[in-house]
């Protein structure tokens, strides 16, 4: 009980014990869970709030005691709630009954002599008023006998009663007079007035009743209401205790085994209690073990949102960087590059305003991209795509390519430098010499890319190399030998003598994927202005169509056309921001082949 609460997160103890192949599992009992559903299920048929506790819950009770109460609890309330359930039924049945008799009410005729009659037949109904009036003649001549008994607004309800040798006859006709036929229950005695009176005074016992019933509920809802919620809350405590039996073991000799990965600022507030307990433990660090530890993201609040594009790709293992804050960065200055508009961003925020309040997880990142399209957008002039409200900053991206596009790729350049050195930081990290220093994403392959942009650059601003070609192969060639011969200088600084595993032709090919990787992968950031300038070409063709519509219609079209690029383009633009962040970045420094630290406490181990 003392590790609930602790920041402990247990790990399979055979698995990780060097003497696991001696321990046992726990036995699993899967009806707790069973059983705390129904507590649950009570709890809401009771309207008690069960969500929240600040309480501290002790097992004071059995399994065995818990299911016993609640099962008359359960027995108790549905018994009250099915007593409740069939008087409400009998009232809606005897309503039913109530509604066609209740226009006969000023009607003093004995219901069940109707049913009576030897050589006449009745219909009872309504019919239009109109039609009525039309036909009043032909009653008279078919010689039929009838009963108004209440009229409404279009409608006049009446019994009609004829000879038995003419009814077909008259029936055709009142039918094809929109006359509706209402079956008057068989069952009913009396006059009208006094059924309804008896009904209405059977509906008033019945809530009656109902009302004694529904206090009764109240009162055992009182009454077993606290009793009730600490069964529930011993029940999730028991589902959580039986659940982390799994991780656990145990000898022959009965003592259990409990292994799991805790916090340092936990740890000396729990062994006081170990101690105390007299429970024998030991303590290792992560290095000292066979088990990954779990990672524990720790960025600023701001951030957080940004963890759930990080754990789409994978949780960050113990030893590398968490990249949370960087797709923060990134992932908020790409999606407004590329939907840059004020207008537009103001409702991808009201949204993100939205779901936040209905506690969504994806509102804080709409929010942030709504303010990202409003930022960029004032940068651009762009408001609802329309780039005559307000001056941008910066040309529209139509009539700035050239720039726009040279811009995306110095963006992308720079990005891709940021991962290098990442990835360089993780290497050093995890004492990873090799990774750090001649991979095609360390330190070798970071001053081949910069060395080509300078030389790319340089050539586009001057016209000529800004070193002679001489040096330029020499610091070109340099990093891609000490790329190309990793392995080796590899195992000779860790002395292994073990064969090379790749062949020279190998390294070779790998070496050419890597100079088109590099390549493709600072293009692949041309989308960025590409996005830009089709987000303003997209704008653009809806006023068109607005402008030819005229009228009314060319408000309806501006509309449906906004709707159509803030639904369609922000979610393609939102997966283009995703796949440069996947593809083009995390590709170069990230392995995201971590487990996520979930202490037992956490509602994630129910």
């Amino acid at each position: 009980m003392i590790l609930f609460g602790s920041g402990l997160q247990p790990e399979n103890a055979l698995k990780v014990l060097e003497k696991g192949w001696k321990l046992t599992y726990f036995s699993y009992d899967s009806s707790i869970q069973e059983w705390s559903k129904k507590a649950e299920d009570l709890l809401k048929k009771m309207n008690i709030n069960y969500l929240e506790t600040n309480e501290k819950i002790k097992l004071e009770k059995s399994f065995e005691q818990i299911k016993e109460e609640i099962s008359k609890y359960i027995d108790d309330v549905d018994n009250l709630k099915n007593t409740i359930d069939e008087k409400q039924k009998e009232i809606k049945d005897i309503q039913k009954q109530l509604m066609p008799i209740s226009h006969l009410k000023n009607i003093s005729i004995n219901l069940q002599d109707l049913y009576n009659l030897k050589y006449m037949n009745f219909r009872y109904g309504k019919i239009p008023i109109d039609n009525y009036e039309e036909i009043k003649n032909e009653i008279v001549k078919m010689n039929l006998t009838i009963i108004e008994a209440e009229r409404e607004e279009n409608f006049l309800w009446l019994i009609y009663f004829m000879p038995n040798n003419i009814t077909d006859k008259v029936d055709s006709f009142f039918k094809v007079m929109k006359f509706e036929r209402v079956w008057l229950p068989g069952e009913i005695t009396g006059t009208p007035i006094e059924f309804i009176n008896k009904v209405n005074k059977f509906i008033e016992q019945n809530n009656n009743s109902i009302e004694r019933i529904q206090k009764q509920l109240e009162e055992y809802r009182e009454s077993i209401g606290k009793n009730l919620l600490n069964n529930y809350y011993e029940l999730k405590l028991l589902e959580k205790i039986n659940k982390i039996k799994k991780y656990m073991a145990h000898d022959n000799k009965g003592a259990f085994y409990f292994v799991g990965w805790i916090p340092e600022q936990n740890l000396k507030a729990l062994i006081p209690k170990l101690e105390k307990d007299e429970i024998e433990y030991t303590i290792k660090n992560h290095d000292e073990v066979a088990t990954i530890p779990p990672t524990k993201l720790k960025n600023p609040k701001i951030v957080k949102p940004f963890e759930s594009i990080v754990k789409m790709y994978g949780v960050p293992n113990y030893s590398e960087l968490d990249p949370s804050i960087f797709v923060a960065i990134t992932a908020f200055l790409m999606f407004g590059f590329m939907f840059g508009d004020v207008g537009q961003g103001f409702v991808i925020l009201v949204i993100g305003l939205i779901l936040m309040k209905m506690k969504k997880s994806l509102g804080s990142i709409f929010l942030a991209g709504g303010i990202s399209a409003i930022l960029f957008g004032i940068v651009y002039g762009s408001v609802f795509g329309k780039e005559d409200i307000i001056k941008g900053i910066i040309p529209s991206p139509m009539d700035n390519i050239t720039n726009m596009l040279i811009a995306g790729i110095a963006v992308g350049a720079v990005l891709i430098i940021i991962a290098m050195i990442f990835n360089i930081k993780n290497g050093i990290k995890n004492k990873d010499k090799a990774r750090a220093l001649f991979d095609k994403n360390g330190l070798a392959g970071l001053a081949f890319y910069v060395i080509i942009l300078v030389l790319i650059v340089g050539f586009l601003l001057k016209g000529k190399l800004v070193i002679s070609l001489g040096l330029s192969i020499t610091l070109i060639a340099i990093p891609l030998l000490l790329i190309l011969f990793k392995e080796r200088i590899e195992s000779y600084l860790n002395q292994n003598k073990s064969k090379v595993k790749s062949s020279i032709v190998e390294k070779i090919f790998e070496l050419i994927e890597m100079l088109l990787n590099i390549a493709s992968n600072t293009i692949s950031f041309v989308r960025l202005a590409a996005f830009a300038i089709n987000h303003v070409g997209l704008c653009m063709a809806i006023y068109i169509l607005s402008d030819m519509v005229g009228g009314a219609g060319s408000v309806i079209v501006g509309i449906i056309g906004n709707i159509i690029v803030i639904a369609l383009e922000g979610l393609i633009v939102a997966i283009q921001v995703l796949r440069l962040e996947y593809y083009e970045l995390f590709s170069r420094f990230y392995t995201g082949d971590g487990k996520e630290y979930i202490p037992i406490e956490d509602e994630k181990y129910i």
